[in-house]
């Protein structure tokens, strides 16, 4: 991997279904990351994602922030 390569396992829980699929839909079209689906739950209270993301160090700490941010709403 290059230097200004990252790859992170990360694991996600979201209340909101739909916002789950929002965000993943919209950092799986995004240039310059890889967003890989390793497990997900999808309940009818919540979704459980596990992610792994990689791509140019500041892409992938851009889609952790959302990622986090989303989760917490």
């Amino acid at each position: 991997m290059r230097d200004d390569q990252r790859t992170v396992r990360l694991e996600v829980r979201f209340s909101d279904r739909g916002a789950a699929g929002s965000i993943l839909a919209l950092l799986s079209r995004g240039p310059g990351l890889l967003l890989n689906v390793l497990k997900g739950r999808v309940t009818s209270d919540e979704a459980v994602f596990e992610l792994e993301l990689t791509g140019k160090v500041a892409r992938v700490e851009e889609a952790v922030w959302r990622l986090w941010t989303a989760a917490a709403a």
